[in-house]
């Protein structure tokens, strides 16, 4: 008397489905930032093939920034901390002027972390110097400066910084004995 139908399972409806995993693709698509600018903000000098002239620079005039294997910071080879070494760079650039050299040298060993920091240090007081160079010539901040006036900054506060590069190994294995590279 009384049948049963049988009932099929009904299908699902990947028309919207598709519709939504295409909704939050294009969602997750423009949330989601893309950008990878890592790394250190350095513009390096043009490559000069044909210009290697030995360049003289006095004792005096030289900061010798050292981190060691063991990523310990050494001025002019005495033990120091990154606290602080902003201010002992402005000191020295101040006393020096013009013609100061900033000599990095990291032995391959040491830690990332100690090199950024001592990147960090360097930026953080040239920075301050431009600003007071800055607010001595025209009365402002150096980020408010206009571009023809940031280059006299620029030229009155230059930045020079010389980074010693070891080829492979230790810091006696790629330097002769006058300190220049092999």
């Amino acid at each position: 008397m009384f049948r049963r139908r049988k009932r099929g399972v009904p299908g699902l409806n990947t028309t919207s489905t598709a519709d939504i995993s295409f909704m939050l693709l294009i969602f997750f698509l423009v949330t989601t930032n893309m950008d990878v600018d890592k790394g250190l903000i350095r513009q390096l000098p043009p490559d000069r093939k044909n210009d290697n002239q030995e360049s003289f620079v006095s004792k005096g005039t030289t900061l010798d920034l050292t981190i060691t294997s063991h990523s310990k910071l050494l001025i002019d080879g005495k033990p120091s901390s990154f606290e602080g070494l902003d201010k002992k760079i402005e000191v020295f650039v101040n006393r020096v002027g013009k013609r100061h050299l900033i000599k990095v040298d990291v032995d391959p060993q040491a830690s990332y972390d100690s090199y950024f920091q001592l990147q960090n240090q360097l930026v953080s007081a040239y920075n301050q110097l431009r600003n007071q160079t800055a607010q001595r010539l025209f009365g402002c901040s150096y980020t408010s400066l206009s571009a023809d006036r940031k280059e006299q900054v620029k030229d009155a506060c230059p930045q020079r910084i010389a980074e010693q590069y070891h080829a492979g190994g230790s810091p006696a294995q790629s330097l002769n004995g006058k300190g220049t590279q092999q």
